[in-house]
């Protein structure tokens, strides 16, 4: 049963890969999708019998390799991490591939999307059952490879493959990190295994300078990952790919990973309160400044890719702050609620022939009703408005770093995220669904919910969007003691997300249209500031990648390999063998008197070495 849960959509890959023009693209989803609920079938069983029943299991399959002394097997750990983590990548993914199965119907190349979905899966669900940091590895770098397989899905278009490219380079910056991290675990605790290391970690006497440099490198594979401040820069462009793609991406696979590695090494960064300070910074700076980039984005889809940089945020400032049990909480709350979002954001997109721009939509409410119920729960749940799935876990977080009075610049930063996300959540609903149609009226004539395979997927989630984060709550963090503070302070969040959701909706109900009416000079720069994404962009392109750029073209390039390689490689070799010859040649004069000299020579030469 332990493996089946991981077998199982290894086997969909290879039905739909090796034989999806056989099965069709009718069989390539049923085989997909059936795989996949089986795998959440026995993932249920899993969290019954490992979380709830407070037990855990490591099952070594066999010993991988033995290299002197590092001894590495190959086996998986079921723990109660392990077992939360199943239950949001099977339950996502099953249902992205149901969805799938409408939103990608009449694509001739059905089949593969649904085996690269499989094994994105596949290795996401590797990843969180290893026990040890090279199989860890593999699962790592498998999710990175399957996210470039389907950002850049549509291969025809330009677009995505610079966005499969961006994501491919950027996350390799995070694997360096990793690889570092590992190299340094071997070093000091002579092994990658789990159970080593963190049973270890206090006891050997490691220098405080070796931990923090391991936590940092982790920091760095973590902050690569999930799109963290400074290598966020590929997670809107990830947009370019089919929209089940986005939402098995945000909510359980791809930016979940570097999550789920700062709580598997908890052991590790407990020991460095540097490295939990660093983690802290990170965290709170990406929640604010993502969500003060949603604030100015005019993609549908962009504007949900940002909330999930920001919520990300949260999870890794919570974990700086030692409670790592409430980011998996907030982790698992939210893959629900922003399944939902792309979910119901892709039923508008296919309903209006492709249109992302929320400029261009309009009063959708009358058109797809479930789909604006659903976009609206998701919403709010973002928000954490009260007794929704966000709000138990959303919130706990910030009472919790209110008890941090040295870490309060991170309870400022995420109140302030949590107030642009109200904004931002109810300028997306009111361009989406209220104003004024600016659609084509053939789209207009046309909009329409999609089938049940489609609007099935968005039933569950939204009733897991209002109920998951209160029934959750006691077994995911049934050991956390929530903070004794002043009632005001508690209720702090949700007044700035509703008066955020207030003034957001107010704002373009009174101005209309924000670009019509007369504006300062410094609100158009900071409108497209923040449009920019803060010029990240902009300075990482200028002053990282094109000095890169042209010390390869000028240097290793012009320089290196034209001229300094080639005169000693393969046109060097060429002149000198041609004039090594010709000099040789001068000895083969014909004449006998030449040869007997210089036969006399060698033999002279040749006695006296002797």
């Amino acid at each position: 049963m332990y493996f089946l849960v991981i077998l199982l959509p290894l086997l969909s890959w290879v039905v739909c890969c090796g034989f999806g023009r056989k099965v069709g693209e009718k069989g390539s989803g049923i085989i997909s999708t059936g795989c996949l609920l089986l795998s959440l079938l026995i993932s249920c069983l899993i969290f019954t019998e490992v979380s709830l029943e407070n037990s855990s299991l490591e099952n070594v399959l066999w010993n991988w390799f033995d290299i002197g002394l590092l001894n590495n097997p190959f086996g998986f750990y079921y723990d109660e991490l392990t077992a939360s983590m199943l239950i949001v990548v099977t339950t996502i993914s099953s249902l992205v591939h149901l969805y799938s199965t409408s939103y990608m119907a009449g694509d001739p190349h059905l089949p593969r999307f649904m085996s690269y979905l499989s094994l994105f899966t596949f290795f996401m669900l590797i990843l969180i059952s290893s026990n040890n940091f090279v199989q860890l590895f593999i699962g790592w770098e498998g999710v990175g490879l399957c996210s470039y397989l389907l950002i850049n899905f549509w291969y025809t278009r330009i677009q995505a493959n610079k966005a499969g490219i961006k994501a491919m380079l950027v996350n390799r910056v995070g694997d360096v990190g990793m690889i570092l991290a590992m190299i340094l675990i071997w070093l000091n605790f002579g092994s990658l295994e789990f159970c080593v290391v963190f049973g270890t970690s206090s006891a050997l006497g490691i220098s405080d300078y070796s931990i923090l440099l391991i936590c940092i490198f982790l920091l760095i594979g973590a902050t690569g990952k999930s799109a963290q401040l400074g290598l966020h820069t590929w997670l809107p462009d990830a947009m370019e790919g089919p929209t089940p793609v986005s939402a098995l991406i945000h909510a359980a696979t791809m930016v979940t990973a570097g999550v789920f590695l700062i709580i598997r090494s908890s052991p590790l960064f407990e020991l460095s309160s540097s490295g939990l300070l660093l983690t802290t910074l990170i965290g709170s700076f990406t929640a604010f400044f993502a969500a003060t980039v949603g604030l100015a984005q005019n993609d549908l889809k962009k504007v949900i890719a940002y909330s999930t940089c920001s919520q990300l945020g949260y999870m890794v400032m919570i974990c700086g702050i030692s409670n790592y049990s409430t980011g998996l909480f907030h982790l698992f709350n939210h893959a629900f609620f922003k399944a939902l979002l792309f979910l119901s954001a892709g039923s508008i997109i296919h309903a209006l022939f492709d249109e992302q721009d929320m400029r261009r939509m309009g009063s959708m409410k009358e058109l797809t009703p479930f789909s604006f119920a659903a976009i609206f729960v998701g919403s709010v749940s973002l928000m954490g408005l009260p007794f929704l799935t966000g709000f138990y876990s959303k919130d706990f977080i910030l009472e919790l770093a209110f008890d941090k009075y040295l870490l309060s610049f991170a309870l400022w930063l995420g109140l302030g995220a949590a107030f642009f996300t109200a904004f931002y959540s109810f300028r997306l609903i009111y361009f989406t669904f209220v104003e004024k149609p600016l659609s084509s009226k053939r789209a207009l004539q046309k909009a329409h919910e999609g089938h049940w395979n489609l609007i099935a997927p968005l039933i569950l989630l939204l009733v897991g969007s209002l109920a998951i984060g209160y029934s959750t709550q006691f077994f995911i963090i049934r050991d956390v003691s929530p903070p004794m503070i002043p009632t005001e302070d508690k209720w702090m969040p949700t007044i700035l997300s509703i008066g955020g959701g207030v003034l957001g909706l107010y704002s373009y109900m009174s101005f209309k249209r924000g670009w019509k009416i007369s504006l300062s000079s410094i609100y158009m720069v900071t409108y497209a500031f923040i449009n920019a994404a803060w010029q990240f962009n902009y300075v990482i392109n200028h002053f990282i990648v094109k000095p890169f750029w042209k010390f390869g073209l000028n240097i290793s390039y012009n320089k290196v390999d034209r001229q300094l390689l080639e005169f000693l490689g393969p046109e060097g070799l060429l002149i000198t063998l041609s004039k090594g010859s010709s000099k040789s040649s001068l000895f083969q004069s014909g004449w006998l008197m030449n040869y007997l000299l210089i036969f006399i020579l060698f033999v002279t030469v040749y006695t006296y070495l002797l």
